[in-house]
């Protein structure tokens, strides 16, 4: 995902759009903060003696990580849409814009 993210930046600068990737980079870390918390969350609770689901945890992480994955699709989408624009051919992901 990281080498995506550096070439989206490239992209995107070119574009003179770069605060597009700045918020999307700061959401990516607010997930990967989300996710550090509640591992620390808990191995506190395992440590108390409390059972941790195994299934339930997996299912948690495997959730951010399409999340994460979903939030830089959208901005590929968003990147291809501002490079054609004023393109009359080019079938728009978003219909309502992106300015």
């Amino acid at each position: 995902m990281n080498a995506r993210l550096d070439q989206l930046e490239k992209r995107l600068d070119a574009q003179h759009h770069r605060d597009l990737f700045l918020q999307t980079k700061h959401t990516l870390k607010a997930l990967d903060d989300l996710a550090e918390q509640h591992r620390r969350f808990t191995s506190m609770q395992a440590i108390s003696g409390v059972k941790i689901v195994g299934s339930e945890e997996s299912l948690f992480y495997e959730t951010i990580a399409e999340a994460k994955e979903q939030i830089v699709v959208t901005l590929e989408r968003t990147l291809s849409d501002l490079e054609h624009k004023g393109d009359k051919n080019y079938d728009k992901n978003f219909k309502d814009g992106v300015e």
